[in-house]
C-alpha cells in the first residue's frame, strides 16, 4: 500500500539520518582523543579521516539496515573503516599494541552502538500476519475462477497457436523471413489484449463476489430479525 510504503521510506530516512548524526558524535569524539591522548603529532589529514571514518560507518549502518542483524552489521562494518586507522597508525611510526588495538576496539564498539541505537529506534517494519493470510484467502479464493477460465482459454489459445505455426511453415517454404509478419503481430497483440481484459474482468468479479459475502450476513441477519407487531 503506498501509505505502508511511504512510512517505510519515511523510517528508512530517519535510521539513516540518526546513524550518520552518531558516527559525526563518535568520530568527533575519537578525534578529540587522538589528538589529545596519544603522545604524537597525527597530521591534518590522519585526524580528519579519522572523523570521516565514523560519519561513513553511521552511513553505512542506516542504510544497510535489514540485510542482517545489528550485532553482525555494527562487527563488520566497524572492522572495515577502523582497518585504514590501523594501518595509519603503523605508517606513522607508532606501534602495533597499543595503537593499533585501541583503533579498531574504538571502530567496533562505535559500530556496534551505532547499529544497536539505529535498530532499536527505527526498526525495520515487518509484513504483518493479517496481510499474509489475507493473501492466502484471496489466492484460495481465485483458485476455482482461474480452473473454470482455463477450460476457454486454452482451445482459443491452441488455435492461434497452430495458426503462427502454419504461417512459420509457410515462412521457410517461401524462404522468406518477413511473409505473414503483420498477421503475425495481430494475433499475438490481439491474444495479449483479450487476456488482459480476461484478466480485469476476473478481478472485478472477485472483488464483487468479496463485496457480496461480507454484506450477506448482514442481510441474512436484519431479515431473520423478529418483527414487533404494533397493537
Amino acid at each position: 500500500m503506498p501509505v505502508l510504503e511511504s512510512r517505510a521510506d519515511q523510517s528508512a530516512i530517519r535510521r539513516i539520518l540518526l546513524a550518520t548524526g552518531l558516527g559525526v558524535i563518535f568520530g568527533f569524539q575519537s578525534w578529540r582523543l587522538a589528538r589529545d591522548g596519544f603522545a604524537v603529532s597525527i597530521p591534518w589529514y590522519g585526524l580528519a579521516w579519522i572523523w570521516l571514518s565514523h560519519v561513513f560507518l553511521g552511513l553505512s549502518i542506516g542504510a544497510t539496515a535489514g540485510s542482517t542483524c545489528w550485532w553482525k552489521r555494527g562487527l563488520v562494518l566497524g572492522l572495515v573503516f577502523s582497518i585504514p586507522s590501523a594501518f595509519g597508525a603503523c605508517a606513522l611510526g607508532l606501534r602495533w599494541a597499543p595503537y593499533c588495538v585501541a583503533a579498531i576496539t574504538v571502530g567496533l564498539v562505535v559500530g556496534l552502538l551505532i547499529a544497536l541505537i539505529a535498530d532499536a529506534l527505527f526498526p525495520r517494519p515487518r509484513a504483518s500476519t493479517h496481510q499474509h493470510s489475507l493473501g492466502r484467502l484471496v489466492g484460495t479464493g481465485s483458485a476455482k475462477s482461474e480452473k473454470c477460465s482455463a477450460s476457454t482459454i486454452w482451445p482459443r489459445l491452441a488455435e492461434k497457436k497452430a495458426c503462427l505455426e502454419h504461417l512459420d511453415a509457410e515462412r521457410a517454404c517461401r524462404g522468406n523471413s518477413g511473409f505473414g509478419r503483420t498477421i503475425e503481430d495481430r494475433i499475438v497483440w490481439s491474444e495479449l489484449l483479450d487476456l488482459e481484459l480476461q484478466n480485469i474482468d476476473e478481478q472485478v468479479s472477485r472483488i464483487c463476489q468479496a463485496a457480496g459475502d461480507a454484506g450477506g450476513p448482514r442481510s441474512r441477519r436484519s431479515n431473520n430479525s423478529p418483527k414487533t407487531s404494533s397493537k
